[in-house]
């Protein structure tokens, strides 16, 4: 008895301590509060875990999200901005409301005409991943080794996938290239299931989520410290719609050549941060993870994905020098490739909404601009069957539900059996 209330004091410490965890890094470091749109932190883990002896990189295959881009509409700029203007000929901003309009004129000019295009930080993103790629697996690009290089058909992403492969080319131009962007591929490389999404719009989901919104976010503080007439605000203004835009523009910003010039967080407390982002985790908890509101099935989205990844590779293993597979799209499938891979513990059921932070499901540190998971495969020689395979999240070496005598490397043919036999158990 004594020990089961000892484990359950232990438990609930780490709840805690997790929570605090990520209130405390996004408190300190205002950017993680934009989760998608944090902007790559660069590689975590600087020094990997040496190979076993004798074993030798041959094949990466990849799948990575394009670079830090621009807000995808003109209305996430030209909505927020129209609503202070309009306050403002009325009389009705504060004098810290009238300094977020003159900082959203700014905002908005610099991303006219560019929503949703990569900006100049994502292309030095993708060209510093590329770099430290070759730099630490230099057997995998020697000399005339074959890149066969996927993106989806979205610009973002070709040019995400354009500037890594420049940069290859830069370090090794014997490299030989085949790069393509077509909807012939896009069943794996961006699939959007329209069954499971049905299970986003169940009513349960929709009240579950809401409810908790309710309960954890209070738009109208802010509103309060930029309007300065409250009948105002409550006859002519959205207020969520406005604070989550205004949430998005102060997030958005680290991925543009402001971000070092304008800053929007200075109108948000700290726990208005931390509760905005959370809203956001949330959502993406249900939509893309293992959540039991969905039936945890949504990770099975990227079902096309995982079989591709495992079918070029066994393929690309019985060549004797297969290069790389490199493929280019959204945060929209590393996510739920994540969470289908049971990466680090993030195939998790978490029933509770309040618990989804608590217990480390962070989007900031698996999908951020440019995140990417990197398959690195090993061997001895061409003849060697028992091929080794270490996986790479956001270049940081990182666990499989899976027991293996050598962690972080695994035995490929164990890896394979044990997605093999997750895939064939998903029934359409």
């Amino acid at each position: 008895m004594k020990r089961t209330i000892f484990l359950v004091l232990l438990l609930g410490l780490f709840i805690t301590v997790s929570a605090q965890e990520a209130k405390q890094q996004i408190i300190a470091k205002h950017n993680l509060a934009g989760s998608t749109y944090y902007a790559y932190p660069g590689p975590q883990q600087k020094v990997l875990t040496p190979a076993p002896k004798g074993e030798h990189p041959f094949y990466i295959s990849h799948y990575g999200r394009h670079g830090s881009r621009y807000l995808t509409s003109k209305n996430d700029y030209a909505e927020p901005l129209a609503a202070l203007r309009d306050a403002q000929a009325k009389g009705k901003l504060t004098k810290k409301g009238e300094e977020v309009m003159h900082k959203l004129e700014k905002i908005s000019a610099e991303a006219a005409n560019r929503y949703g295009e990569l900006t100049k930080l994502g292309a030095e993103q993708h060209k510093g991943i590329a770099k430290r790629m070759v730099e630490r697996f230099p057997e995998v690009f020697a000399d005339s080794a074959v890149i066969e290089a996927k993106s989806t058909t979205v610009i973002r992403c070709i040019l995400s996938m354009e500037n890594e492969l420049q940069q290859m080319l830069t370090m090794n131009p014997k490299l030989k290239i085949n790069h393509d962007a077509s909807a012939h591929d896009m069943y794996y490389m961006n699939l959007s299931d329209t069954n499971l999404n049905k299970l986003c719009k169940e009513k349960v989901v929709d009240s579950t989520y809401n409810a908790w919104k309710n309960k954890n976010v209070n738009s109208y503080p802010l509103m309060t410290r930029l309007f300065n007439d409250t009948a105002y605000i409550n006859k002519n203004v959205n207020i969520d719609k406005l604070n989550y835009q205004l949430f998005s523009l102060a997030t958005i910003l680290q991925n543009t050549e402001l971000r070092n010039k304008i800053s929007l967080y200075d109108i948000f407390t700290d726990d208005e941060l931390y509760n905005d982002w959370r809203y956001e985790n949330n959502w993406w908890y249900i939509h893309f993870g293992a959540c039991p509101l969905t039936e945890a099935k949504m990770p099975y989205s990227q079902r096309y994905l995982l079989r591709n990844i495992i079918e070029e590779a066994d393929s690309c293993i019985a060549l004797p020098k297969p290069g790389a597979t490199l493929r280019f799209g959204h945060d929209s499938m590393v996510m739920p490739l994540v969470c289908l891979m049971g990466i680090n513990g993030y195939d998790q059921q978490i029933k509770d909404l309040n618990d989804v932070d608590l217990k480390g499901w962070r989007l900031y540190d698996v999908v951020p601009m440019a995140s990417n998971l990197q398959f690195i495969f090993y061997r001895k020689n061409v003849k060697d069957k028992d091929v080794l395979v270490k996986v790479l999240l956001n270049e940081k070496e990182v666990k499989l539900p899976l027991k293996t005598d050598i962690a972080p490397y695994y035995h490929w043919k164990d890896v394979k059996d044990l997605y093999n036999a997750k895939l064939a158990a998903y029934k359409e």
